[in-house]
């Protein structure tokens, strides 16, 4: 089988047996970087050359227009730019990432892949830049739409009378998350929950037409104004839910859940310089599922009935690699001496 046809990676081994070589590997990241065809990461240019002789570097090409005339390689400008691991290595940790249910953590990373823990420490932010949708890909989010805040940490040490203030007062980094009944979210870091803060991303994020779902923040209730409508939980009032409404936020409480769980047992603390991308990876997981009905018998007093059940399964791990690495260029990212990153 070409490498450029591989159209699923499902056990490890599968990447051994059908990348046996790094050139391979080059291959099949080529069909994902350049999925219309090779272009020069400098100019954008479609005419390229390949540069072939026994001193050229494997899979190096020239640009064509005389302008620019520059070399590149497929991981040019792209977060492997430079990169002296082997390229299975990448295509590797990407597939423990994309696979994990809540993440991985540099140091199972780094024993699984048989590099240091500062190296899957690396691969692990390169990942989550890639997982970035700042080209807006994904759609507005629409129908019914949930809005809810996340504080991001854990529960600070115990000392002996001072009381430590949860949610709102808490000094937690916020997150703002939003999402959709049809498997879609989106959430950014704010500086606080005041409505002329959240007003505009939540206009950006959510299409006019939809119904905002809200806990009882008076910040909302302006914003609200601007969608078709807005109901409300008042969770102090343990009211978790409006039936008739159809009015609760469970759906984007899940997904601050995901964010807690990977907390919890994965990452353990995330440092604020580099918060986020994690946010990234979650909302990664989270909107790359598709539904799948299952369908399974019952038996009762007057027979078997079969029952229909909806659940959420990940996409194919080579289609969520697709979408990934064909917005690769422009996302450089490189390791400082100082145990953190910056972009060239």
């Amino acid at each position: 089988m070409e490498t450029s046809m591989i159209t699923e990676l499902k056990p490890v081994r599968d990447f051994w047996k059908k990348m046996p070589s790094e050139r391979h590997a080059r291959i099949f990241l080529e069909a994902m970087i350049w999925p219309s065809g090779r272009h020069c990461p400098h100019c954008g240019s479609l005419s390229s050359t390949s540069i072939r002789g026994r001193s050229a570097r494997p899979g190096l090409y020239q640009c064509g227009e005389r302008e620019c005339r520059l070399q590149f390689k497929v991981t040019t400008k792209t977060p492997m730019h430079a990169a002296k691991l082997d390229l299975r290595i990448w295509i590797a940790a990407i597939f423990l990432v994309l696979t994990s249910s809540k993440g991985i953590s540099p140091v199972v990373m780094a024993r699984i892949l048989g590099v240091n823990q500062k190296t899957a420490w690396k691969l692990g932010h390169a990942i989550r830049e890639l997982m970035d949708d700042r080209e807006a890909v994904s759609a507005r989010l629409a129908g019914v739409a949930e809005v809810d805040e996340a504080y991001v940490g854990r529960a600070p040490r115990f000392k002996k009378g001072v009381k430590n203030k949860r949610g709102r007062g808490t000094g937690k980094p916020m997150v703002l998350v939003a999402a959709d009944r049809n498997g879609q979210a989106k959430a950014t870091l704010v500086p606080n929950a005041q409505g002329a803060t959240l007003g505009p991303i939540m206009k950006e994020w959510i299409d006019p037409s939809s119904a905002l779902m809200t806990d009882s923040n008076t910040a909302y209730r302006k914003i609200g104004r601007s969608f078709a409508s807005h109901h409300t939980v008042t969770h102090g009032k343990r009211q978790y839910s409006q039936p008739s409404k159809r009015a609760h936020i469970n759906t984007v409480e899940a997904v601050n859940s995901q964010a807690q769980r990977a907390l919890n047992g994965v990452y353990h603390r995330l440092g604020r310089q580099h918060l986020k991308r994690y946010p990234d990876e979650i909302l990664w997981r989270w909107n790359h599922r598709q539904q799948e009905v299952k369908v399974r018998n019952q038996k009762t007093s007057s027979g078997t009935k079969k029952i229909a059940t909806t659940v959420w399964k990940l996409i194919p791990v080579v289609e969520q690699m697709r979408g990934m690495l064909c917005c690769a260029v422009g996302r450089q990212i490189r390791r400082t001496p100082s145990w953190g990153l910056h972009w060239p």
